[in-house]
């Protein structure tokens, strides 16, 4: 889907304008006070029992309106423990949680997991996930396999939407952001434009509903290269010098959203129907010169994948009888991602004729969980949770084509679980949490999944929090199915993948106390330890007819041990955040030739500030991350795997926020002000193998952006 560019910024001043319009008119009748959007406070529904058992930290509107976040990554980038891994081919960037990737961490938005192009809720591509209607996103650390499933195995982070207003009444909300990528801007063909709109209507205080959009158009990034319509012709002859495309892939990204929240009494009905379209393209950087009729025409194969996705949610939750409440959630997702092979004409600038146009990928999902917690509410020494959960996807992620196959096939994967968390209080200030899940799968055996947590509460203030549990991730849709072979591809998943299993220790020790009169200073101490047995990594191999094969295969072990140090200080005006974790990985692939390796120790340092000079509503913020060097499984240019390393980085943030009137704020700043666009990747090898160097793409450069938002309110 595309929209015209130059009738979007018309209809947005249009709008603006009517807007302002309507707001002098009624300053002339009734004084208008801006009304405040209702924000939740204490524990929302989804993660009541989470936030009990475990560390979870929340990244609240105001922070994201101060970096002017647009989707997940721009907001996760500065948290301590998450790493943003961007991919400059397919436009995808997933996050890794304690140096495990997105496979063991999962994305869920009001408590349901989220559809992928590989899986549900994992390895998620978070520049897809829009949080223009987000009320803030909650972030919790540790193994919660017992309560949100296989998979989640660092931890869960949790997308909240917003909903309704303090008052009746409507509120309109208009947002325009220009940013430049790196130092490349045009206002329509280059940099990143994104548009947003939402109405929210608060009908009385039991029925509000909201509907919005949008529009993410990022032009890639070129870093030295020519864009789709270069070609270098010297003497009637095509010269490929290979500048023809973008260093990062183009793409355009446009969500449309509607809710509606209903109280019925003490039950809260809550629907969200989302669509998702994105479309990438990747330009061929060699050209053919090829003669038409006596004339050079120019030509590129050029490809095109469009991603479209609905998402329907429904979350009914209230009290049984008394303090026992129950939350059951539906859901029903579905994606599709076509996949074009185009020949382009570039002198002429058009798709001269399409050579594939065929669905890539396709997922259906249907997903319900429930629960009822505090079942037993009068016990001072005992409760109890108990719940279900149930996933069905079908479908496939293949292109198969070519010689070997003409067709795709399609799979199912069902589970059935339930599971359990017991309360036990021997004393006021210690608490025994024992749970346990169990998993049928109709793709692979029976599985019980189990955890023990437990609080100590010293004082009122300083509490301590440990859980010791399964690390239990099951291979997903795109590991066990995949399929893209043609003449020049032989890349396939492994329908044989066992899942891993392993053990999980996070142990949290937190404090709140007052510093002077008006400071306050809270210190966050956690100590982490995985073990994954069988991880699951990519390998490559020899398929039957003795070609290359890129597959995935069960390794011996993967470790993680490490320790964070959080802490944030309230000052008056000030909020400072410092921050850092001690991590050490250790890879296996045959544990009887690694008896001896050492864990690789690295250290992440984060800190932010922010400082608001109230007389002018202005807010002056930044976030400073260093990303220590990584150990990883790697592969050399013979195909064979080893343990290798990624280089250290630093990433630093400013912004300047402001609120211009009361219905007017403005947000100026800048990203990656160190200007880091690639790190080197796979330093060092293994026993049998020659060192390899690659470089890997992580940014685009020092960017600059402006964001006005308007509010209006009657």
């Amino acid at each position: 889907m595309s929209l015209n560019k130059n009738n979007i910024y018309i209809y947005f001043l249009f709008f603006l304008g009517i807007s302002v319009y309507a707001q002098e008119q009624q300053k002339d009748s009734t004084s208008i006070e801006k009304l405040k959007e209702v924000v939740v406070v204490g524990e929302s529904n989804v993660m009541s029992v989470s936030k009990k058992l475990f560390t979870v930290g929340t990244i609240k509107r105001r922070d994201i309106e101060n970096v002017a976040g647009n989707n997940l990554a721009d907001i996760l980038f500065n948290s301590l423990n998450i790493t943003i891994n961007p991919d400059a081919s397919d436009g995808r960037s997933t996050i890794s949680l304690f140096g495990l990737d997105g496979q063991y961490v999962k994305i869920l938005v009001d408590g349901i997991p989220v559809v992928s192009d590989n899986g549900v809720g994992n390895n998620i591509d978070i520049t897809q996930i829009n949080i223009d209607d987000v009320e803030r996103v909650e972030i919790v650390e540790g193994s919660m396999g017992v309560l949100y499933g296989d998979n989640a195995v660092a931890g869960v982070i949790n997308v909240i939407t917003k909903r309704g207003l303090r008052e009746e009444g409507w509120q309109i909300q208009l947002a325009l952001q220009e940013e430049t990528v790196g130092n490349e801007f045009e206002l329509y063909d280059e940099g990143r434009h994104i548009q947003n709109f939402r109405v929210t209507n608060q009908v009385n205080d039991k029925l509000s509903y909201s509907f919005g959009a949008s529009r993410n158009d990022f032009a890639g990034f070129y870093n030295g290269y020519k864009g789709q319509n270069y070609v270098n012709i010297q003497n009637e002859t095509v010269v490929n010098d290979s500048l023809r495309g973008t260093e990062w892939n183009p793409k355009e990204q446009l969500t449309v959203s509607a809710n509606v929240d209903l109280n019925l009494g003490k039950h809260n009905i809550f629907y969200k129907l989302q669509y998702f379209d994105e479309s990438l393209d990747i330009y061929n950087r060699i050209v053919n010169g090829r003669f038409v009729n006596g004339q050079l025409n120019p030509t590129a194969i050029d490809q095109n994948y469009t991603t479209d996705r609905w998402v329907s949610n429904l979350n009914i939750s209230g009290p049984f009888k008394n303090e026992t409440k129950y939350n059951v959630s539906f859901s029903y997702q579905t994606q599709e991602r076509n996949y074009q092979e185009y020949v382009y004409n570039i002198l002429e600038q058009r798709k001269q004729s399409i050579e594939t146009d065929a669905i890539s990928q396709s997922s259906d999902v249907w997903y319900s969980k429930g629960f009822v917690n505090n079942i037993v509410p009068k016990s001072n020494f005992f409760n109890l949770q108990l719940g279900y959960e149930f996933t069905n996807q079908k479908g496939f992620d293949a292109i198969a084509t070519g010689d070997y196959s003409s067709d795709v096939v399609e799979n199912t994967i069902t589970n059935y679980e339930l599971f359990g968390v017991t309360e036990f209080k021997p004393t006021k200030k210690l608490s025994l949490n024992p749970g346990a899940r169990f998993t049928h799968s109709t793709q692979f055996d029976n599985n019980l999944i189990w955890s023990l947590s437990s609080t100590y509460d010293f004082t009122e203030k300083l509490k301590l929090k440990a859980v010791v549990g399964s690390a239990f991730r099951a291979p997903n849709f795109e590991e066990l199915f995949f399929y893209f072979v043609d003449a020049n591809h032989n890349v396939r998943g492994n329908e044989n993948l066992q899942p891993e299993d392993g053990v999980s220790v996070f142990v949290n020790l937190k404090d709140n106390y007052r510093v002077w009169n008006e400071g306050y200073l809270n210190p966050n101490f956690n100590f982490f330890y995985i073990d994954l047995k069988d991880a699951i990594t990519s390998v490559t191999t020899e398929d039957e007819d003795g070609r290359l094969l890129f597959t995935q295969d069960n390794i011996d072990y993967s470790k993680r041990l490490g320790f964070s140090l959080d802490n944030s200080f309230i000052y008056k005006n000030w909020n400072i955040g410092l921050g850092a974790t001690y991590l050490g990985i250790k890879n296996a692939i045959n544990e009887e030739l690694n008896n001896g390796s050492d864990y690789l120790w690295r250290l992440n340092f984060q800190s932010s500030l922010a400082y608001k000079i109230s007389k002018w509503d202005t807010t002056i913020s930044s976030q400073l991350k260093y990303t220590g060097r990584t150990q990883g499984v790697f592969t050399d240019s013979n195909g064979e795997l080893f343990v290798g390393e990624t280089d250290a980085f630093t990433w630093l943030n400013a912004s300047v926020r402001t609120d211009i009137s009361s219905n007017i704020s403005a947000t100026l700043g800048a990203r990656n002000l160190l200007d880091v666009v690639s790190i080197n990747t796979g330093t060092s090898a293994g026993a049998h193998t020659a060192s390899t160097t690659t470089s890997r793409l992580i940014g685009n450069g020092r960017s600059y952006f402006l964001k006005l938002t308007y509010n209006l309110n009657f």
